[in-house]
């Protein structure tokens, strides 16, 4: 299957999340008016950190398609839209890239896995995600927030690793892992540290609370 494709810095999109754009490019514009007209999707892709400019050695070729499911037509041609992730892809071959990118893609899938570990990993994601959750809203004294999290041990595995705070090539790294189990698991190791990070954060925040009570009270009146 051949689709557009558009590499960008620092964005890793994965499949079941969405995610806002603001298109200004001429290339882009053009791009994304014939997926809408076409009702198609286009393939985002990372471009390397090290990437002085776009060529086929700088943009990664693991990437998800997109459809665009909401547009909001500026000045000039420009557009904020929202874009849904649908499938995870691998560029065969870069077919050209005037204006824009394009290229002959094959779609990859997760195989099936041992029921009993995913469900073991399912948990563990999902219960060190609610725990770093409740220590952020600790640390910024909010309400605590209801957290609602995919059944699946997939859709998990895709929505944690879009949101957690983690460099752009640790995403790639993720988005490229052609196991749910193993994703899943790498996800643990990620947010045991965060969980830890956060709880150190909440402990000294405490201890100097404490300690400002304390000198309040010795003062004199």
């Amino acid at each position: 299957m051949e689709i557009p494709l558009f590499p960008l810095p620092n964005l890793v999109m994965f499949p079941q999340v969405a995610v806002p754009l603001h298109i200004f490019e001429e290339r882009y514009k053009l791009m994304i008016n014939r997926c809408i007209d076409l009702d198609e999707p286009f393939g985002l892709l990372l471009l390397r950190d090290d990437a002085d400019q776009e060529s086929e050695s700088t943009i990664h070729r693991i990437g998800v398609t997109v459809r665009v499911v909401q547009v909001d037509r500026l000045d000039d041609g420009r557009m904020n839209i929202l874009c849904a992730g649908e499938k995870r892809f691998r560029v065969q071959e870069f077919t050209g890239r005037k204006p824009y990118w394009t290229g002959i893609v094959e779609f990859l899938e997760d195989p099936r896995e041992n029921e009993d570990a995913l469900h073991s990993a399912f948990g563990e994601v999902s219960r060190l995600y609610k725990q770093a959750t409740e220590l952020t809203s600790q640390l910024k004294e909010a309400e605590i927030p209801d957290v609602e999290l995919p059944d699946s041990a997939l859709s998990l595995s895709y929505m944690v690793s879009y949101v957690l705070d983690l460099s752009a090539e640790r995403k790639q790294e993720l988005l490229e892992t052609t196991s749910t189990l193993v994703r899943l698991n790498a996800l643990a190791v990620d947010l045991e540290k965060l969980v830890a990070q956060l709880q150190g954060q909440v402990n000294r925040k405490d201890v100097a609370l404490k300690a400002r009570t304390n000198g309040d009270l010795g003062k004199p009146h």
